[in-house]
């Protein structure tokens, strides 16, 4: 059966090395892809996050359109209306969807935190991130605590 992963989790909390290590094939969307130039280096732009998204959701439709096994959405997904596009789009291509909440403490994400988002910023997230809505029951959701 052919999967989407959706990742939620505070930047820091080891989303991406959570992917790398458990989905080493999958073709990962993520809106971080948009500030890295061609070495690989991030320059993030806060101007450019709705342009950013906007794209990685436009990767993710053509990967789905390719029919493509396992997709992973590699973002923070805080809000069910963040994931929302992702999961109705992977139910239209009959994919199965997967929720990976990666757990992690606050001071651990700003130990990890490569995108230098301001400490107060990951604090605010970590206070305002939604359960999953009760109409989303179907979906499986793994809670992951140590991912390091």
């Amino acid at each position: 059966m052919k999967r989407v992963i959706i990742m939620r989790g505070l930047p820091g909390s080891g989303k991406s090395f959570y992917l790398k290590k458990h989905y080493p094939d999958a073709c990962v969307c993520s809106a971080d892809h948009f500030f890295e130039d061609e070495s690989g280096k991030y320059h993030f732009d806060p101007s450019k996050l709705n342009e950013a998204h906007k794209a990685c959701l436009g990767k993710f439709l053509g990967l789905l359109q390719a029919g493509e096994s396992i997709v992973c959405v590699d973002n923070t997904n805080m809000t069910s209306w963040e994931m929302s596009p992702y999961r109705s789009l992977a139910n239209l291509f009959g994919y199965g969807v997967t929720i990976v909440r990666v757990l992690c403490t606050l001071e651990n994400a700003i130990e990890r935190n490569v995108h230098d988002v301001p400490d107060f910023v990951l604090e605010r997230m970590i206070n305002s991130m939604e359960e999953i809505p009760g109409c989303w029951s179907l979906i499986r959701t793994t809670f992951v605590n140590k991912t390091h």
